[in-house]
């Protein structure tokens, strides 16, 4: 069920993923547990892992039988709230907002210029640059939709 208190936004591609996350640093609230911190500290973590790689120990078996179907569901519907893919990446509480919004800003670039070989998706597995590519969008909106732009109420 969808969370109505969240923001309904997409990335159609990853350059505007860092202008929305600067724009909620001048201001925010967030309707989630996690801080705007963590959420950014969670992103960049995500582009490093694309590169750097995942934990695959867990989801074989999803990944294995399920992956082309949990895919195209992420890709046409979107993330549902309150799961977990690599609890290796979850953020910790106390994450400051202007050093991790530099890591984020740094890890979208880092991602950007790699040429080499990405990284398999702890669920999805291998996948082209361009599949990366979306699915970074659809995981960087699907995050960022819980803080909301305006006044401050926490980092």
């Amino acid at each position: 069920m969808p969370d109505n208190r969240r923001r309904d936004i997409r990335f159609e591609a990853l350059d505007e993923v860092f202008p929305d996350a600067a724009t909620l640093a001048r201001g925010h609230r967030t309707v989630g547990v996690w801080s705007l911190g963590q959420i950014c500290k969670h992103l960049a973590d995500s582009f490093h892992g694309s590169i750097d790689g995942f934990d695959l120990s867990n989801h074989r078996i999803k990944r294995l039988f399920l992956k082309r179907v949990m895919l195209n569901e992420v890709l046409t519907k979107g993330i549902r709230p309150n799961y977990t893919v690599d609890p290796a990446i979850t953020p910790p509480v106390g994450v400051e907002l202007l050093p991790v919004m530099e890591e984020l800003g740094g890890a979208i670039k880092r991602y950007r210029d790699h040429v080499g070989e990405l990284k398999a998706h702890p669920l999805f597995g291998c996948m082209a640059r361009d599949v990366w590519d979306r699915v970074h969008c659809v995981h960087c909106a699907h995050h960022l939709s819980f803080a909301i732009p305006g006044e401050s109420d926490r980092g």
